[in-house]
Parts: structure tokens; sequence; C-alpha cells
């Protein structure tokens, strides 16, 4: 027989005295058709395994049958060859070779399937509890997995799949590894009969320790031949598998149920949402299996152009691994149109439900019908009773299936482990429902009982078993259960049963024993001790609403260790669980202390006193008697928390006083003293600075006491590095204190470091060393220098000091920012420039409009030409008019800029500020449509520009003049001005010249001053502060990524380019339509002038302007986005190439298109409405090819990338703000992956070819390198690694505290529903179009009236004549000026006043997004506050008042605390300030374009931090305060600074690097005599 289960089809269904299950079996048994695996196996020519891989054949029934006929295993020389029932571990990955593998295994031996990915101490435990006698595996995991090692620990053989290159897919030869030149390859062994153990699983262990169940040939083949039948699976059915094949339900449903009823499985590697739709249509997939996250993901990657329904032949879709809600099942079958069964099964027993093949959705929330074993509802405190009909109970199920018991021994002779089922052989599942009277079963919850400790799941019973195998001395049983916590939501908790006659375990002793045992995150927080565990009637532990019936409450970190220590009684067996149990914390007798101290010998005396935290201090005189050996002794005389710590051993004995009590003072002063002399200098000067900084007594520090355990923290860390270096100036990095944390090691870090670079200067008294930084120089290759001259202001080197930053400089005479004159020219941008740039658009398009009247007959095409026209040349009008007159002013207000140092509100500052303002108000307009275009505009602004110079449009380029280009540079988004802040309220101006051929790549600062040698290379991330880098870093510059011929780009690509931006604007041209369709703009009364306003002011018209804004605003971008996602597609993915390969013309086309249809500026215009952080962003990214795993944070300002379909994002990952993602370059394109958990922060580059692991965290501002691994768990800052993750649990739950909020919904707050955040979003779009269309209609409004007094002198405006155009546009512009000013102000008011309704006053903590809707209501605020920044142009309603008095009063309405004279953003670009009531600036702060930025997103752990920056600072533009830290007075942050979380910089120190490095060199003394001249000139400007 071809097929030969196919007897069994058709087998009577289930009554209640027989089961499915026991039906087949009964058949079974009575045929003689069935004895082996191998007479299940078809032997057709069809089809049965096929790979993902289209080129490699699939293979069939019939060769797979004479492969496994013919199989043996081949073994070493020393080992025996295997027979039935050894155990063979199988540790491959999913796919063709693994499924040909798990069958010929278990047709002859017990295999035993692991997750490939497991480690190699996780592979070693699980070899050893099963006996394994040979290991199958890929040659490629025996480093990882230590597989030598293993063999040696256990004298198995490893044995190694090779794939076979060619040929049908899932062919493999094998190996030994050792002796592949002498294995033996034997007959094959005896086959397994029907009560052999064919395959062998583990639990999840989530319920409880990790449980081995076996399975017999019979259950599975009764097993999988009920999956058929409930299924009807046939041969003509194509199943899809993505699921892992060391599960018991991707072996069953996905591997034998396919193989058993003549049908197929593709075997994919792994699951890919995009993957599944092309595997889908080109091997005509019939039904797929998967969990719910699998079936999201399909649904929200279906390519545009498919239509499921009638592109594929699915005509089943089957549910795993949890609940199907209902919504998602109805979003499946309208997809699909297909049948849509949920299932339930376990590794104890699969199948156990689904509903009929005929089932459509009647049911909803169910879990089917019985289709496997016999179902029962029953007490979940006795199983040996059912319940009635309906009730809600433990499901149990009983008979095959279902497995038999756990396995306690490999030998299968021992019998299995059946205390898990009732007399009647009933098995609880562990979970809980009720079934209906139709016969469908309903889960209703789990009685699996585990422990959230912010996110990470932890098992009780893995807790408990490391306590009672590492305690077991000690601890004769114990419990752990869970206990809140007022930041990780919850924490572990024991309850110890101590062994009669031994003391009661401290925490502190439990957690050094666990130390080998257990990771630290799942290590006890708190002990409770009882005679005897909590059980209930029927004996079984209690841990349900232990903590709350004991009345722990909330604990926290802050709680000291001893005050963890509780004892309680036990309670009755009967009490209920809302029955409170009578708990307290330990209390211990002095006096026993002290009597069990006395009793060590060599202890002469003692002295017992109680601390503050409640735990027990003693003194004591002992001879020859080391501390340790001490508290060792009497460790078995008192419990844990009552052995004191610290144990002080006085060498004099114990002073007492007259009246006979111990001296504690002088004992303590002793201590002191003696702790200080066993120190050196440094250390004796390290413990102060740590004793002051964590407020801890001074005489009880020693050199090995730890920073951290004595209560230091990461943010503490950077306190400490600060203060190291104000006492000692030696600079120690954090990463490097994090690894040398006791007071003996740092100090011997100063030492070493003084030591290597001894440091000139005095010492003061105190032992403090005094240094000025201040005064250095930076030479213009960017490094460094102390010069003996004095550098004038034309000079080729900038300034690193802020001229007279001592007394004389803050003369009282300088112009504040108040001043009249001050304020009065500040205020000229806001009120007039982007008024008079709008005004001029709209006086254009209403005079052409009336000057095209006599060619216009009236008819609606000519209407709505007339004015499309006018609209187009009005555009062109003010794109040209507008930046022309802006060089023009620039040149008129202040000419050439002249280098040297000014001070911030001079005539000098006025006239540069207003210039700079002109210039970002009316932007580069047309010159920005062509590269060649935007050369001549820099040109026509001073700038020298050589020849075959490149420049980047994202570049930001200033002060034009003090620019120099030399021939061929190229320069990417980086950012090279002659402008730069300076301390106490100076700025400098200078010189910057790029030489021939040099590259500046992204993320890089050029500072004035600076000369960038011939065919340098800067950056990625870099500034001129910083050495060149690497030549080959060049291969990053985006502007000489190649680009298609001319040919392709002029007739190809911007054809579709065109045609993409035309179709994405008709529906603007619709409103358009409308708003002209019907009507006459000319009135034959009127003349031409006239019937345009009148016909622009009318209601209707009106109306259709705010619609036409609403249209362009919220559809256009979006049909952009649809659009160009389509075109992308419709012209395919582009592929990773090897290194130097020249990419093909097609895809330099590809990706020309790209950059235009899915330009930085579309993408982040439709995820302004769609939402910028969520899952619609994820959806939009799979939907442009790239791969993208669940619960995504994507960041505010978004990520663009050349290539998205060679990205690769995992789960929960956490994305910060302006990343760039290379997946091309020079050299090639190549994949980027983000492993699951990853933390990418902000302006972090990644380069192609990188791979981050899980877990991993890149810090700001790191820069990767290209083609690297970066190791699990691993931290980076900028190129330093400040953790490799070693010590890391990456075995933890990888969801972020947003995921559980948002995807989740576990908040103690209303969370957004997506729906919400996407209506507000477009709320707020659809009210700034409509809110800034409001002066246009008030300007033609006003007009009107004017027409409509029908004054003679008056109406003549409108009259022809040669300065009618004056009149009209004065008039206009009178309106703009007016109503813009007033909405300007009304938007300021507006995010202010949203601020304080919507979040109120910032306070410093953390606020995670699943305990606080702290982080809710700020983004909810962020979106508010749009509406300032869609008008004005570029830079929002408050760029024109950047650098001015005006944003520092805004800043303080918003709450900030800002001092006199204070320069913020004088350059013209607002830097972020997102936290701005908790930061605090001193007088004359200048700012640039930087970062001050009070919160800090760690794997999504929210938290805010006030920020401090003291008098005189400056921060120059790409630098960057992280939470926490603060600047001490004159500090200054030079471009592309770094300074980390609770760092200081120090007062009157220069800074430079990421992270920040003091530029060393002392004050030399003729600079700091001439310095006033630099002063004295800048005075000359001031008035």
């Amino acid at each position: 027989m071809s097929i030969p289960l196919s007897f069994l089809r058709n087998s009577p269904k289930s009554s209640p005295s027989t089961s499915l299950g026991d039906a087949l079996a009964q058949r079974i048994s009575e045929s003689s058709r069935v004895a082996t695996l191998l007479d299940c196996l078809p032997s057709t020519s069809e089809p049965a395994i096929h790979s993902p891989d289209p080129s490699r054949p699939p293979l069939t029934h019939k060769e797979i049958k004479n492969f496994i006929q013919h199989f043996s295993l081949p073994h070493s020389p020393s080992h025996q060859p295997l027979g039935p029932n050894d155990r063979i571990m199988v540790v491959l990955p999913t796919g063709p070779e693994n499924a040909l593998a798990l069958l010929a295994l278990a047709a002859y031996h017990t295999c035993a399937p692991v997750n490939a990915s497991c480690t190699a101490a996780e592979l070693l435990d699980d070899a050893r509890r099963l006996n394994a006698r040979a290991v199958v595996t890929t040659r490629d995991a025996e480093a990882r997995l230590g597989l030598r090692a293993l063999r040696e620990a256990l004298g198995c053989d490893v044995v190694y799949v090779d794939a076979r290159s060619s040929g049908p897919c899932g062919m493999f030869d094998m190996a030994v590894l050792g002796t592949a030149a002498m294995q033996v390859q034997g007959t094959p062994s005896t086959l397994h009969g029907l009560s052999d153990r064919s395959l062998i699983l583990h639990t999840s262990g989530t319920s409880g320790k990790k449980k081995v169940v076996p399975y017999t040939l019979l259950s599975l083949i009764v097993g999988t031949s009920c999956v058929v039948e409930s299924w009807d699976l046939r041969s003509t059915d194509v199943n899809l598998n993505m699921m892992p094949l060391f599960h018991v339900g991707g072996i069953v449903r996905n591997l034998l149920a396919p193989i058993f009823s003549g049908g197929s499985a593709i075997m994919c590697a792994g699951f890919d949402s995009m993957a599944f739709w092309t595997l889908s249509q080109q091997l005509q997939a019939t039904w797929y299996y998967a969990a719910p996250t699998i079936h999201h993901a399909i649904l929200t990657s279906k390519p545009e152009s498919l239509v499921p329904s009638r592109d594929l032949r699915i005509r089943m879709i089957a549910n795993a691994a949890g609940g199907l809600l209902p919504s998602l099942a109805v979003d499946l079958q309208t997809t699909f149109q297909a049948t849509i069964l949920p299932s339930y099964g376990m590794t104890e027993c699969m199948p156990i439900a689904t509903p009929p093949i005929t089932y459509n959705l009647d049911s909803p929330g169910c879990s089917g019908i019985a289709c496997g074993p016999h179902l029962s509802i029953r007490d979940p405190s006795n199983i040996e009773q059912a319940l009635p009909a309906g009730s809600t109970g433990a499901i149990c199920v009983r008979g095959l299936p279902a497995f038999q018991g756990y396995e306690t021994s490999p030998d299968p002779s021992v019998p299995l482990d059946t205390s898990a089922f009732s007399s009647e052989g009933w098995f609880d599942s562990g979970d809980m429902g009720h079934v209906d009277e139709d016969g469908y079963l309903f889960i209703t919850g789990r009685s699996k009982e585990i422990i959230n400790k912010g996110g990470e799941v932890v098992s009780p019973f893995e807790v408990e078993e490391a306590v009672v195998t590492a305690a077991r001395r000690f601890v004769k049983t114990t419990l752990a259960f869970a206990i809140e916590h007022d930041v990780l939501q919850e924490c572990i908790g024991v309850v110890l049963v101590s062994v009669p006659g031994k003391p009661r375990l401290g925490l502190g002793q439990l957690q050094d024993l666990l130390r080998a045992h257990l990771h630290p995150s799942k290590w006890p927080f708190a002990i409770v001790y009882m005679n005897d565990l909590p059980k209930n009637s029927a004996g079984k532990p209690l841990r349900i609403k232990l903590a709350q019936r004991l009345g722990l409450g909330s604990l926290s970190d802050s709680l000291p260790a001893f005050q963890r220590h509780f004892e309680a009684d036990v309670p009755d067996a009967q009490s209920a669980l809302s029955e409170p149990i009578r708990c307290s914390r330990v209390t211990f007798d002095i006096s026993s202390v002290d009597h069990a101290l006395l009793s060590v010998h060599g202890v002469e005396d003692v002295a017992v006193r109680t601390r503050p935290d409640g735990a027990p201090e003693a003194f004591l005189s002992a001879s020859d008697m080391d501390p340790r050996d001490l508290r060792t002794a009497v460790a078995s005389l008192l419990p844990g928390y009552a052995i004191p710590d610290p144990l002080y051993i006085l060498p004099g004995g114990v002073p007492r006083k007259k009246s006979g009590e111990a001296d504690f003072a002088q004992m303590e002063a002793e201590i002191a003293e003696m702790n200080a002399s066993a120190m050196t200098e440094s250390a004796l000067l390290v413990r102060d600075i740590i004793v002051q900084l964590l407020a801890v007594d001074r005489g009880k520090v020693n050199g090995e006491s730890d920073f951290f355990l004595l209560g230091g923290n990461s943010l503490l860390l950077g306190k400490l590095a600060h203060q190291i270096r104000k006492e000692t100036g030696v600079s120690i990095p954090v990463a490097t204190l994090f690894n040398h944390s006791t007071v003996k090691s740092i100090a011997d870090l100063v030492d070493a470091s003084e030591t290597k670079h001894p440091k000139e200067g005095t010492y003061l008294a105190g032992g403090r060393h005094s240094r000025n930084q201040s005064d250095v120089t930076l030479l213009a290759n960017g490094r460094a220098s102390v010069s003996p001259s004095f550098h004038s202001r034309a000079g080729s080197e900038a300034t690193l000091f802020s001229p007279g930053f001592h007394a004389g400089a803050t003369s009282k005479s300088a112009r504040s920012q108040h001043h009249p004159l001050s304020l009065f020219v500040q205020a000229i941008p806001f009120i007039f420039f982007y008024p008079l740039k709008a005004a001029l658009t709209w006086s254009i398009l209403v005079l052409v409009l009336a000057e095209l009247a006599p060619l216009i007959n009236e008819t609606f095409w000519e209407r709505i030409l007339s004015l499309l026209a006018s609209i187009i040349i009005a555009r062109l009008s003010s794109r040209i008019i507008s930046p022309i007159s802006a060089i023009l002013f620039k040149w008129l207000v202040i000419g050439r800029y002249k280098p040297g140092t000014y001070r911030v509100w001079s005539t000098y500052y006025l006239r540069y500020w207003i210039v700079n303002q002109a210039l970002r108000i009316s932007g580069r307009g047309l010159f920005s449509m062509h590269p060649s275009l935007e050369i001549l505009y820099y040109r026509l602004l001073g700038a020298r520009i050589g020849k075959g110079v490149k420049i980047d449009k994202q570049a930001r380029l200033g002060e034009y003049d003090l620019l120099t280009f030399e021939d061929g540079c190229v320069v990417d988004n980086a950012l090279i001005r002659g402008f730069c802040v300076e301390r106490q309220g100076f700025f400098t101006l200078g010189r910057i010249s790029i030489g021939r051929y040099a590259i500046i790549n992204t993320y890089t600062q050029i500072a004035p001053g600076s000369f960038i040698p011939d065919g340098a290379v800067y950056g990625p991330h870099a500034s001129s502060h910083d050495p060149s880098s690497p030549e080959s870093f060049a291969a990053f510059n985006r502007p000489m990524i190649p680009e298609p011929n001319f040919w392709l780009k002029h007739f190809v690509a911007w054809p579709i380019i065109f045609l993409v931006s035309f179709v994405s604007y008709i529906p603007w041209f619709i409103v358009i339509w409308l708003m002209t369709h019907e009507t006459d703009i000319f009135q034959g009364s009127e003349n031409d002038l006239e019937s345009v306003i009148d016909w622009f002011a009318n209601p209707e018209r009106v109306s259709y302007h705010a619609l036409s804004r609403i249209v362009r605003a919220l559809v256009t971008p979006l049909l952009q986005l649809l659009l160009g996602i389509l075109v992308k597609r419709i012209f395919g993915l582009n592929r990773a190439t090897s290194v130097y390969s020249q990419p093909t013309q097609l895809a330099l086309l590809r990706r020309y298109i790209n950059s235009h249809t899915l330009s930085r500026r579309i993408l982040r215009s439709s995820f302004a409405i769609l939402g910028t952080h969520y899952e619609i962003v994820s959806v939009i990214f799979r939907a442009m090819g790239a791969k993208i795993g669940r619960r995504v944070y994507w960041p505010g300002s978004g990520i663009f990338c050349l290539d998205p379909e060679l990205l690769e994002i995992g789960d929960d990952v956490v994305f910060g703000s302006r990343s760039e993602v290379f997946t091309t370059d020079r050299i090639g394109s190549a994949k980027i992956v983000v492993g699951n958990g990853a933390m990418i922060a902000d302006r972090v580059v990644l380069l192609p070819g990188v791979k981050i692991g899980k877990l991993t965290v890149m810090g700001s501002g790191a820069l990767t390198v290209r083609d690297t691994e970066y190791k699990d768990g691993s931290t980076w800052l900028g190129n330093d690694c400040l953790d490799d993750g070693s010590n890391k649990d990456l075995d933890r739950d990888t969801i972020t505290p947003f995921g559980k909020a948002f995807y989740q919904r576990e908040a103690p707050y209303f969370v957004f529903p997506y729906a919400l955040i996407l209506a507000i979003n477009v709320f707020t779009a659809a009210l700034s179009a409509t809110y800034w269309s409001v002066s246009a209609i008030s300007a033609a409004q006003v007009l009107r009236r004017i027409d409509l007094h029908n004054n003679q002198e008056i109406t003549t405006i409108y009259r022809p004549s040669w300065y009618r155009p004056g009149i009209i546009y004065g008039l206009i512009a009178l309106c703009f000026v007016v109503v813009l000013n007033l909405q300007g102000i009304v938007a300021i008011l507006w995010v202010i006043v949203t601020k304080w309704l919507v979040i109120g006053r910032r306070r410093d903590g953390q606020y995670l997004w699943n305990v606080s809707n702290y982080c809710q209501r700020w983004q909810l605020h962020l979106v508010l506050s749009r509406v300032a920044f869609k008008g004005y142009g570029n830079g929002g309603v408050l760029g024109p008042l950047t650098g001015s008095a005006y944003f520092v009063w805004y800043l303080r309405a918003m709450g900030a605390r800002i001092g006199k004279n204070c320069a913020l953003y004088p350059g013209g670009r607002a830097g972020l300030m997102t936290e701005p009531d908790l930061v605090h600036l001193g007088d004359n702060v200048s700012l640039d374009d930087c970062s001050v930025v009070a919160h800090i997103n760690s794997r999504g752990n929210f938290a805010l931090n006030s920020l401090e920056i003291g008098n005189g600072c400056a921060m120059r533009s790409g630098s960057r305060l992280l939470s926490g830290a603060s600047m001490e007075d004159g500090s200054m942050l030079c471009e592309h600074t770094l300074l980390t979380s609770g760092d200081v910089a120090d007062a009157g120190t220069v800074y430079a690097g990421w992270p920040a490095k003091a530029i060393e060199g002392p004050w030399n003394e003729k600079e700091t005599r001439e310095t006033p001249l630099l002063v004295d000139m800048s005075f000359a400007n001031r008035v």
C-alpha cells in the first residue's frame, strides 16, 4: 500500500466510552500492518520534504523510506554500535536535514531533540540526565557547545551531519568527531517496536523542574493519526513549517502528520514573515500550523499586490502555543478564506483538542473538541473528583496519545513516575477551563506559578532546586514565591525550613552558596523562616498569594538586608487563601551573640551593639585570628542574620569605660586608624571620596571595601570618576571603574597613572593637586597643544578658552540680553522675516491669477489650469526671490565675516545673528534642487569651492565665506561652519579649510580654525578634535556611493519619481478641482484683481482652501509612502554583495529610486501621522523588505536605510534617536542584524555586515566596525566596551517595559490603544494644517472688506497700475505680519499650557512604561506640540527666537531654571532640551546645537535625572550631556563630545571626545596676560 496508514482513516469517532486515541490504538493493535516506524512511511514518488531553497529538488517519500531502511548511525572504533532505546541527542537547526535525521533516528533509537541554540552547559546537563549515548549535530557547533569536552565527560560519540550540496534536499552524510577516518558504519540496527521509546522530550520547566517525557512509538503513531484524522490531511496537502522541531507540536503536527498522510512539508530554517508569502505561493502550501504571534506577523507583512484567496492554495490554518484571539481568527479567515482551527496540546499529550474541519468560528475563544485522549474537567484540589458539566476546573486527560508517566531513569526497565495521575489515570494539564454543552473546550487561565522580576520570568521551581542543592546541609525544604517590588514589580522570596539542629541561613550566606548554582538575577531577595511549608489539605505546597498573606508589602532595594529576614507561623492546611499568616521581622538577642563569640577558642573579650539598620556589629579581642575564620566558626552557633558584620578584631583588647561598659567611640577611632594605616595615601583619598559620595562611616571602609557593595551604582560611578579626577588629576574611564571597584584597586589605578604620566604643578594642603586646564589651544589638525606665543584672531588656530575667563572678562559694561537694542533686533525675524516671505508667495499668486484673466474664457479647465499655473509660478518665484534676497541681506548687513572672538549680545553678534536668521528662514529655495545649484548658492555666499567637490544635501554649512573646499573633497551629513560658542558668553568665528580629496563622513563636526589635510578622512562619528580616521573609512561616505548611469537616471528613475509624486498629489488636485468646479473666478462687474480676491474670500473657497491643506498634510505623505513601497516591490529587492564586487546597474537603479520615493522626509512625514514608535513602523519596514521582530520601539526621529531589505531586527529592540544605518557603502552591501532585546541608543552608526547580539547595548554615539559581530549582552559607548556581557543572564525574557505596557496591556493605567494614538496624530496634523492656513484666509478677507466699502479712494488700489503689485504686497504683508505673529504667540502658549496640563512638573526618578504613565503623557505632549513646528517654515515658531532672550523666556515658562545672559542656540538651530524643568543653567552659559537630555532610556527602562550647568559654561554643536551629568563653572564641551551619566565636567576644564576626555596642558603665563587683548578688540564691536 503506497500510504500504509490510510486504513486508519475514518476511524469511529470518540464517544463517552471510547476516545479517538483509543479507537486508533485498537485498530493498530488488531492489524498486523504496523509494527515499526518504517511500516508507517509511504513509498510514493511524490514530494515529502521541500527545501525553502527553490533550486533544491524535494525529497520524495520513496527516497525517505529507502534512506531510513538502510540507515545506520556511525560510531567510533572504541564504542559498540547503538541499538533500540539508546538515547541520541539531536542538536540540529530546523530544516530538511533535521527532519530526515529525526525520522531516521526515531526508527531505530530514542531520539532526544533539543534547541540548537542551547548553551554548552545546558547540553551537557540534558545529555547527562538522559544518559545520551551519542550527540548528532553540525560541525559549526563544536566550539560553541564544547563538544570535545562533552565527549570526554560522557564517553559518548559526537556525530556530525554534513548536508549534501546537490541532489534532493535533506540528504546528508555523517562523520564521527575525531575519528572520521576510522569510524565504523555498520549494518542497520533493529527497528523499534511499538512499545519502544522513540522520542523523549523535556517539559519547559515553568511549572516546575524540567521533567522527562518519553513517547513510545505507538503513542507517536496514535497522536499523529489523531492529527491526520481531525484535520483531514490528504496526500495532496502541503504543510509550510516555520516552527522548531524540538517541541512535540512541531514534530507531530508539522513533520509526522504530513509524512504519514502521504503529503509533504516545507521545512524552513525559522520564521520569516516575508518568506512565508513567497514560499506558500511558489510551493503551493495548503496549510500551516503556528503560534498567534506568527499569525499576526504574517498578516501584517502581506504584500499589497497579493490576494491570498486568489493566489494561494491555503485551505486550513491551525493555531499553536497559546490561545487564539477571536479577532485574530476573524482576520485570518477574512484574509485567507480558509478554515481556522484553534488547537490544544502539551508536551505530555499531543494533541488534546481541536475543532472539526467544518468549524466556522462558531465558538469564539474555544480550543476545540477532544481529538485524541479522553477529556474531563475535574476539581483542582482533588482531580479524583469530576466537576458537573459547565463548571470551571482543572483540565485533565487520559488515554492515548497522553504519556504514561515521567521518566525517572534512562533505564527502560525502571517504572515511570505516575504520581501526577489520579487513581483512574487522569493527568492534570495544569490549565483551567470548562467544556460547553456542545463539547467545546474553553481555557480560562493557567495555574503555572512564575515570578515576574522586572520582565524576567523566573521559575520558582528552578530557584527551589538551586537552594536545596546548594544549601542541603542547612535547608530541609524550601518554597520560592513572588513578593511585590517597588521597581521590578516582583522580586524573589523563599520560605526556608531549616535542617533540625542547624542554625538558620542568612540572606548573605544563602547568596554565597548559590553563586555556582544560580544566576544572580534569580537570587532570593528576602527570606521567610517557617517550621514547615504552607500546604493545602492535599499536602501540596501553597505559594499563591503567600506574600499578601504574610503581609510583606512592597519591598525596595533601599531596604537593608537585615530587614529582609522574616519569620512566620505555619498556616493550617484548611485555612482559606485570604486568611493572613502571622509574620514579623526576625530579632536577635545581643547577649546570645556575645556568648556565641566568647565561646570561640581564642576570643578574649567581646562588645556587641546594634547598627542603625538593626543588624549586629561586634568588636572583640582575639589572638591570631582572622575575621573570616571567626565568622566561619560562629556560623555554626548563630543564625546567619545574627552574625555580626563587620567583625572588628582589636589587637589591644576591648576598651571599656569606668562603668565597665564598652567604649565604642574609642573602638571606632582605633578601627579607623587601623584601616587608615593599612591604606596608601591614594587609597585614603579614594576612601574619603567614596565616604562622601555614599554617606557611609569612614572608619568602616577599608582597602577591600567595594564601591558597589557599599551602596554605589552606575550613576554615582560617574561622580566617583569626576571626584577622583578633581582631587588627583587622574582620569579613569568609567568602564575601568566597573571592573576595579574596590578602594585598593581604584587607588592602584591612580598610582599607576601618576607613575606613567607625572603631572607638573603643586599639591595644596590636604593633598589636592592644583591644575588649571582652561588655557589650551586646539591646533588645526585637531590635536591639543600649548603654545608660548599669543595666537591672533586671524590665525590658523581656534582657541579652546574663553577670552577673559577670569574676573576681568565679565565687565559690567557688557550689553545684556535684555538690553533694548538686543530685544528690538532679535524680535525682527519673528515679526517680519517669515510673514514677509509667506506674503510674497500669496501676493504673486493673486497677481498672476489676475494677469491671466484676459486669457481665460471661463471654461472649467481654463480656470483650474490658470489656478495651478499661478500656484506654480508663485512658489517658484518665492523660491528664487527669498534666497537671493537673503544673500544680498547678508552682504549688506555684515559683508565678509571677520575671524575672531566676540561677546554675545555685542553689535557684531546682533549683525551676525540677524543675517543667520535671514538665511535660515529664506532657505535655499530653487538652489536645493540640484547639487550644482547648491554649490552655486554656497559660492554666492562667499564659500571658496574647488572643482569636483561633492556636498551632501543633508550637510550643514554656515559662515560660508570662512569656508574653503579644495578640489575633489567630499562632505557627507556633517557640520562644517566657522562659528562656535565659547565660555563666559563669547563666540568665535574662524576659518575652515577642507583639503584636496579629503573625506568628511556623517556625524562629523569640523570646528572653526580647522585645516583638514589633503586626502584625510574624518568620521563617521568624529570631530576635528579627533585624529583622522583610517583611509578605509572613506568607503562609508554616502555621496561617493555609485549611482546608475545617466540614461537610467534621467529616462527611467526620474520619470518614475515624478509619476509617484504626481499621483500622490491627486487627492490635492481633486480638492482644487472642487474649489474651481462650477464657479466663476472672474466677475464681469469687477476688475480682474477684485474678482480674484472676492473668489478667494468666498466662504466655500475658504473651506476648500483649508481642506486642501489638510489633504496635503495627511493624504499626500501616506500615498507617497504606499506608492514608494509599490515601486520598490515591483523593481525587486537588492541582495547582499561580496566585498568590492561591482553592483549591477539594476541594483543601483533600485537604490536610487528608493532613496527618492522612500526618502527620509517621506518616511518622517508618514510616521508622524501613523505613529513613530509602534508596530505600524515595523509593518512598513517589512513591506520594504526588512525582517522585523515583535514589539520594536522605534525612534521618534525614525531611521533611514538605503536597502531596508538587508535589515534584520529581532524582538524587543529599542532604538534611540538620530542613528545612522548603512547597509551599503562603497565596498558593497551586507546585512545588518540586531538581536533580540538589543538597545541601539542615539547617534549610533551601524555599518554593513554588523551583527548586534542579543541584549547588547550600543550606547550613545557607538561607531560599529564593518562585518563585526558584537557579543551577546555586551555594552558599548562610543568605541569603548564597558561590559563584555559574560556575567549577564542571556536567557531571560527580552520584553521591555514598553512592550509590556503597549502590547501586553500590563500597566496600572489606561494605555492608549493604537487606534486612539492614530486619531490623535490625525487630529493634530489636520489642526496644524488648518491653523496655519488662517493667515492667507485673513489677508483675503481684509482685502475683500476694503473692496466692500466701495470707497473711490480705497478701491483705486485694485486698478491696474505700475505700483499696484507693491500696494497689494504691502497690504497682504501687513495682514500676514499681524495674523502670523498672533498665531505664533498662541502656538507657543499652546505648547506651554499643554505641557503643564499633560505632564506637570517633572521629578527625578524611574518611569517605566509598565509602571508609570509618564512616558505616555510625554509622548502625547510631543504630538500636541507639533502645531508649533508646522508653521513659520524651517524650525517652527521657535526657530526665529533661538539665540535671543525670548527663547530663554520660553524655556523658563517650560520650567527651566536659567541664569542671566544665557545664549541658547545662537547658531540658529535649536538643540535638544527634552526636559527643561530638570535643567538648571547658571549665568553666561552658551549652548549651541547640542543635546541636554535629562532622561535615560536603557532598553526601555526610562528614568529622569536632573542636569546642572554652571556659570560661564559652553556646549558646542554636537556635544551631549547625558542624564545625571553636570558641568562645573567655566567648563566646556567641544564639538562632538559626550559627558556620560553621572560624570562631572571639572571647573575651568575643556573636554573633547566620545566619551569626554579633558584636554591636558597647563596655562601659559604669556597667554594669560595677553588674553584681554581679544576682549578689548571684541569690546570695540560692542556698540
